[in-house]
């Protein structure tokens, strides 16, 4: 088996694996590879064409506490019926994770077919996604204003002012990917693409909140909302209710399971609540992770022993912080630990996926207590801290 990068002209084998493995319909005579869009890495037979599996990796900045940290994406995981269960997307994964203390990848996300499947390579659930479906009246505390202005291509909405206020936001929120000028994912064609970007500026002129919509049958459908202050959401809500009249209901689908918005909402019997499965997490770089941590002001010192089969992952890391810092050390494996982490639940502490202390954490399977005074300093400086990601891939 050979695993490399596939080449610009494998257009087409990565489409046919695509097609068959995702049920989608393909033409070979008028491929256009577009897939090659993306870093992909595929298995081989030892002939190195026949491709049997492949994996898209592309590579995202992700915030952390404030700290934008490198992240991988995955994504098209595919493999033909005929070489499965062979090992192939064990490969590929093995070969891509040991790239990423060169690429800085600190840590890896995907969208689970199967949480299990990907549990095995260390994922586990990071993100829920929090839903509110409101209907009109209920935001009738929100006075209406026409202060927001429509993003389109050589509109009056500069791409700067939108990712400036989305990055202010989204350096205060848990994942987020950071964007810039070419990575931003706002339609210019929006009335093809239906998905309306609107940019509100307040009194001094000064872009504070963006808004992503589409509109249809009576429902307004929010997926991205992102604001500077509390001004700045009442606000572009505000805005959005001068579509009263064309929609009855606004649909809230991408926000975090902590969001803001909740906290101003008073009709809750008009408000319906849905959440879902989100994407998966995986820790690459632990110690990437435990420095760039906002750890508490009292003084704290813990032994995480990650059970992990990445080699430079795996070990007892030694953390003692204090003054919302934190000096790192990495020890032997089989030194003394004060709590023993396989990836999965890992990820899932260090990531702020849930509340965890010494007696709950010993629910989550490949988790062990040694001792209880330094578990409790590691569950203090690791509290729940829910995350979004807007990002799909």
């Amino acid at each position: 088996m050979i695993i490399r990068r596939l080449r610009e002209d494998e257009g087409i084998k990565l489409d046919s694996i695509q097609s068959l493995a995702f049920s989608f319909p393909f033409d070979r005579d008028k491929s256009d590879g577009h897939g090659m869009n993306s870093e992909v890495y595929g298995s081989y037979l030892d002939d190195g064409e026949t491709l049997t599996a492949t994996i898209f990796t592309p590579s995202f900045k992700s915030y952390y506490h404030g700290t934008v940290l490198g992240a991988m994406g995955i994504g098209g995981v595919a493999s033909v019926p005929e070489y499965r269960r062979g090992g192939s997307i064990r490969e590929i994964f093995n070969h891509i994770f040991a790239m990423a203390p060169e690429r800085n990848w600190a840590i890896s996300y995907l969208y689970p077919f199967s949480f299990a499947f990907y549990r095995q390579f260390g994922y586990e659930r990071v993100i829920k996604r929090h839903g509110l479906h409101i209907s009109g009246p209920a935001l009738d505390k929100f006075p209406r204003n026409t202060n927001a202005k429509l993003y389109q291509r050589d509109g009056e909405v500069k791409k700067e002012d939108l990712l400036s206020v989305y990055n202010t936001w989204a350096a205060k929120n848990n994942l987020v990917f950071a964007r810039d000028m070419n990575t931003h994912y706002w339609s210019e064609k929006q009335h093809n693409s239906q998905k309306f970007t609107y940019l509100w500026y307040d009194e001094a002129g000064v872009p504070s909140a963006l808004a992503t919509i589409s509109c249809k049958s009576g429902t307004m459908t929010i997926p991205e909302i992102c604001y500077v202050s509390p001004e700045a959401l009442r606000s572009m809500i505000g805005f959005l209710r001068m579509f009263d009249g064309q929609v009855s209901t606004y649909n809230f689908t991408e926000l975090p399971e902590n969001s803001e918005l909740e906290l101003m909402l008073g009709r809750y019997c008009e408000i319906g609540y849905h959440e879902e499965n989100g994407a998966m997490g995986r820790v690459l770089l632990p110690g990437t992770l435990l420095e760039a941590n906002r750890y508490p002001m009292e003084h704290g010192h813990f032994r995480l022993q990650i059970d992990d089969f990445l080699d430079f992952s795996r070990g007892v890391w030694d953390v003692e912080y204090e003054n919302g810092k934190a000096l790192v050390r990495r020890d032997p494996f089989d030194s003394a630990y004060d709590v023993s982490m396989t990836a999965a639940p890992m990820s899932r502490l260090l990531l702020g996926a849930e509340i965890l202390d010494a007696d709950r954490a010993q629910y989550l399977e490949g988790v062990k207590i040694e001792n209880r005074a330094g578990a409790a300093d590691l569950f203090r400086a690791f509290p729940k801290c829910p995350g979004v990601i807007y990002e799909r891939f």
